[in-house]
């Protein structure tokens, strides 16, 4: 084997090793479920709603609200929350069923402000499936009366957009994302009302096929990875 065909295998091995590697950081870092206890790969935050977010356990039922969150794991958004977990929130002086506050430091639960992004990744599923809860205020045309909803953005346009029902207690929803397949995509949770039930939970989302069954998210965003770099170098210096 001569020198120059030693050389082209060697860098075919790296490319497959490189390849390969990024799925797998993707696959590892993408917090689909909140579950690493913070907003890795919500990449764009705005605002102060999510400061203290994720939220840690059933807050709501920590102070007898009588609408258990039904969340998934132990991780949740919770925008009305302001308890942090037994580590982290301990250590500032947070409690289970704390809210959160105002300028002042008084209880105000939908004071704050802000949205959340999360990175891009592939519609590859027919639907979308996630918990929500939280306020009924729904998304208006360019953003308008001050809505707390989750949207999905392609080309930052809203595709889809679902809000809560007036209660803390999370369910199941679904958007048919079918006539989206192939195209790039970003979730948005919005929080912009101060008033009355003005805030949303957010859990576990996830794509399914045809059958309902859920999608692992290494496998959609290894449609990225192939086509372009899907990971930034902040995130791949987490793992290398």
């Amino acid at each position: 084997m001569n020198k120059n065909t030693l050389s082209l295998l060697i860098l075919c091995f790296i490319a497959i090793f490189v390849i390969v590697s990024v799925d797998t950081a993707f696959a590892r870092s993408f917090n689909n479920d909140f579950e690493t206890g913070d907003l890795t790969d919500w990449e764009e935050k705005t605002g102060t709603a999510f400061d203290f977010q994720p939220t840690w356990g059933d807050n709501p039922t920590a102070r007898d609200r009588g609408q258990p969150s039904q969340h998934q794991g132990d991780w949740w958004l919770g925008l009305a929350e302001r308890y942090q977990g037994p580590d982290k929130g301990a250590k500032l002086g947070q409690k289970p069923g704390d809210m959160q506050q105002n300028a002042q430091g008084g209880v105000a639960p939908d004071f704050p402000q802000g949205t959340l992004t999360s990175i891009e990744f592939t519609i590859v599923g027919e639907t979308m499936n996630f918990l929500m809860g939280g306020g009924n205020r729904p998304w208006g045309d360019d953003g308008a009366n001050n809505p707390c909803c989750v949207n999905l953005l392609i080309n930052d346009k809203v595709e889809r957009t679902m809000t809560g029902s007036n209660t803390e207690t999370m369910t199941r929803r679904e958007w048919d994302v079918s006539d989206l397949k192939g195209k790039t995509a970003q979730l948005r949770v919005i929080d912009k009302h101060s008033g009355g039930w003005g805030h949303p939970n957010f859990d576990d989302v996830h794509q399914a096929d045809r059958n309902g069954d859920n999608i692992p998210w290494d496998r959609v965003l290894a449609v990225d990875s192939r086509g372009k770099l899907a990971v930034s170098w902040a995130q791949m210096k987490k793992y290398y």
